[in-house]
Order: structure tokens, then C-alpha cells, then sequence
């Protein structure tokens, strides 16, 4: 891919089948992946969210992109090692614009992955990273925030029943 072609990504809206996807792992570590990268930050800075995971954006790949008071991280194939404490939040998601969902999640996080040159990152992610990482890991494997509760938010009922393709 030549640095002047970008890519053409959009966000992708649920009921859409590629967000129910479990995602396999990344190979190849090239300037193809990188750009990816790069375009989902900025996809997720202009929808402007906190996270974005590749099936968000039609891609099966186990990767995902987030960004906290302007610093930002990408993994690719990441894995937890090891989750501690609990605490409850309300989440939202960019690909169900009408649905937040109160969800308990692990708020210390051991995690590791790789780097768009498939070097091998070790993190320690607390509070609102650990809970981030959590929901884009979600997204890797076809989990929706709809799977983890009731919608809390009042403005347009959605679910992720089977009747959600009539919305």
C-alpha cells in the first residue's frame, strides 16, 4: 500500500454480522497493519470514543486501538494474565449508539501483546484503561455490552435480541 492511499474504514453499526465475529490472530506485521492503525485512531477520534476494535471497523483481526487523555495505545493479539478487583460502570459503544449498559468488570488488569512491529508489550492497567481493555477484548471475541446487561439508557430502547434486527 503506498503511503498516499488511505483507507476507506467506517464504523460499523450493530446488528451488523462482522461485530458477532470472533477474530483470529494477526500474522504479518507491515506497513499495511500500521496504516490500519493509524486510520482507526482517527476514525475513533472524529466518532469520539475511547476505544475501537478491528471488527468494529470490518476487519476479523485480533487488534484494537484506545486512547485516554492523549495517550493512546494499540494491541495486537493481546491476552489477559491475570484480572483483580471488580467495579461496576456504565458503559457505552460506538457501534450501539443508543444503548449503555451498567457492567462490572476487573479494574487491575496484567496484560500483554503486541506492537504494530510484533515486538511483545507487557502493561499494568488500572481504573478506566483496564476497563477499556476489557470491552475492546470483548469486541475480539463477538461480546457485545448488550450481552452483559439491560440497556440504561432512556433516550432509544435497544437490545441484542433477536428481534434487534427490526430496529
Amino acid at each position: 500500500m503506498k503511503k498516499s492511499q488511505k483507507l476507506q474504514l467506517s464504523l460499523k453499526i450493530f446488528p451488523d454480522e462482522v461485530l458477532r465475529q470472533v477474530c483470529k490472530p494477526v500474522e504479518r506485521f507491515d506497513t499495511e497493519l500500521r496504516d490500519l492503525i493509524k486510520e482507526m485512531l482517527v476514525l475513533m477520534r472524529i466518532k469520539e470514543g475511547i476505544g475501537l476494535a478491528a471488527p468494529q471497523v470490518g476487519m476479523t483481526k485480533r487488534l484494537f486501538v484506545c486512547e485516554i487523555e492523549n495517550e493512546s495505545l494499540s494491541l495486537i493479539n493481546p491476552v489477559i494474565i491475570h484480572a483483580g478487583g471488580q467495579a461496576e460502570m456504565i458503559e457505552g459503544c460506538l457501534s450501539l449508539p443508543h444503548m449503555q449498559v451498567n457492567i462490572k468488570r476487573s479494574n487491575r488488569l496484567y496484560v500483554r501483546g503486541l506492537n504494530d512491529r510484533g515486538r511483545e508489550m507487557q502493561y499494568e492497567l488500572t481504573g478506566l484503561w483496564a476497563r477499556v481493555f476489557q470491552h475492546e477484548m470483548d469486541h475480539l471475541d463477538g461480546v457485545l455490552i448488550c450481552d452483559h446487561g439491560e440497556n440504561v439508557h432512556t433516550e432509544k430502547e435497544q437490545s441484542c435480541g433477536k428481534d434487534a434486527a427490526n430496529l
